[in-house]
């Protein structure tokens, strides 16, 4: 524990001095511009842009904003587009998605003119990442495919992996862990081709979590712990967060160990903050508020949970959303408080209809079976009840169906061992009579050559005499 708040204070220290450094870096930005022109003026713009976008997004918006109002003065409409990529990351850093989506949609319609295959690429990375945290899966796999198509057809590796990582992404968000797992690894050989070793320790950590929902504890954990080292090392922070969260989730979710899960909850917390990750704090918060509540503390929990809805709301984090309200929710049936459970239930379920986060319709159903149960309300205990009846029927009819193919499949399989040996037989006794064939035909050609002889020696024997 000890090593662990010490290492804490260090990274924490290192992301003060390196903020410091940063305003350092944006002074002496701020000094040069005024001597600077054409394109090398906008790329320091972009910089600046960059330097400010996690501490203040305004002032990032700003910066960029000049940049473009400085491209149009000067026509330099093939940096246009990379400005527009640039503001619409600061958008959706900030929360406003509508927002990113009009400067991206912008950026692409300026970097096809340009023919900027490069920075295309980005912008529909960064349009399906807007769409992904809006819980619009569909329209993130789109134009996560369309970079990926542009990527490998311009042979953009960096891209192509960018792209690919994040496709990776919607499937683990979907539950569709074969898919997630295959485009996690491609992403992989990808980065390790580029020797690129953060992003490599960042699709390391995916993996990680893809075994860890194949209930593959162990690996996942250390899978986890190796990415974790590289963040240390490195100083990615954001990425830093992520890790320091899953492992809480696993030490909390598989070994039971509240105090090891709160230990590196609290560290990504600290993290977030500092850098200022607002969607990184709503799910790192709710996360904690769930040990709470697991301890039977409720009011810290409340809290904890009522913060992290707070924020998933008003960055439009709809993921963070519906988990918050599901955690309300067994936080309130818990307290025995059954009618302001069944409220925040039917909260989650709302958001996940609408969002097709399909993981929590079967939680939601059985969290509300148990409440009306508690309250004596047959009635509505009967509703769910059918609903989860259903529910179960439908997944009965469906193993029915899959083991009727099975047996189906086993038959055919049989059938067609039977015919293969058939042919087998087939092939063998045409092959004997097809050797008995040639060698009849062998034999009656010698024959016959033999009678040729003959009869010309005997004419030779009659023209003699």
């Amino acid at each position: 524990m000890k090593n662990s708040v010490l290492l804490l204070t260090f990274l924490l220290t290192s992301i003060y001095l390196s903020a410091e450094n940063n305003i350092k870096k944006i002074d002496s930005l701020n000094r040069i511009i005024s001597n600077q022109t054409g394109r090398e003026r906008i790329e320091t713009l972009i910089y600046l842009s960059e330097l400010y976008r996690e501490a203040s997004p305004e002032k990032s918006l700003q910066t960029d904003t000049m940049a473009i109002d400085y491209a149009k003065k000067e026509g330099l409409e093939n940096m246009k587009g990379i400005v527009l990529v640039s503001m619409g990351k600061t958008a959706s850093l900030s929360g406003d998605f509508p927002l990113a989506l009009k400067y991206l949609n912008e950026a692409v319609v300026s970097l096809e003119q340009t023919g900027n295959h490069t920075d295309l690429c980005r912008a529909f990375v960064n349009i399906g990442l807007v769409y992904k945290n809006m819980a619009d899966y569909e329209n993130a796999i789109h134009f996560f495919n369309k970079a990926t198509d542009l990527a490998k057809k311009m042979n953009l590796k960096d891209q192509l992996a960018s792209a690919i990582n994040n496709r990776a992404s919607i499937y683990f968000s979907k539950g569709d862990y074969n898919n997630a797992a295959e485009n996690y690894r491609q992403a992989m050989e990808a980065y390790k081709e580029l020797n690129d070793s953060v992003r490599y320790a960042a699709l390391t950590m995916n993996l990680g979590l893809v075994y860890w929902q194949w209930n593959k504890s162990d690996l996942a954990l250390e899978m986890l712990l190796e990415a974790k080292e590289v963040f240390e090392k490195k100083k990615q922070y954001v990425e830093l967060g992520k890790a320091y969260n899953n492992i809480g989730r696993i030490y909390y979710q598989d070994f039971k160990d509240t105090v090891k899960a709160l230990e590196f909850y609290e560290k990504s917390l600290a993290m977030r903050e500092l850098i200022g990750n607002q969607l990184g704090m709503s799910v790192v918060l709710a996360n904690i508020g769930n040990i709470y509540r697991d301890k039977n503390v409720f009011p810290k929990a409340f809290d904890y949970f009522t913060r992290s809805l707070s924020i998933s709301k008003a960055i439009g984090y709809k993921e963070g959303e519906a988990l918050a309200y599901y955690y309300l929710g067994l936080a309130f049936k818990q307290n025995h408080k059954y009618k302001i459970s069944n409220i925040y239930f039917d909260s989650c379920m709302t958001v996940a209809v609408q969002h097709n986060l399909k993981v929590y319709f079967n939680l939601i159903n059985e969290g509300k079976m148990i409440n009306y149960f508690n309250l004596q309300d047959y009635d509505s205990f009967l509703k769910e009840y059918k609903v989860f009846s259903s529910g179960y029927d439908s997944t009965r009819k469906v193993l029915a169906e899959l083991e009727f193919k099975e047996s189906t499949s086993v038959k055919r399989i049989g059938e067609l061992e039977t015919e293969n040996e058939k042919l087998n037989q087939e092939i063998q006794n045409k092959s004997t009579a097809h050797r008995t064939f040639l060698a009849a035909t062998v034999t009656l050609s010698i024959i016959c050559i033999g009678l040729m002889v003959m009869l010309v020696r005997s004419r030779k024997r009659n023209g003699v005499k």
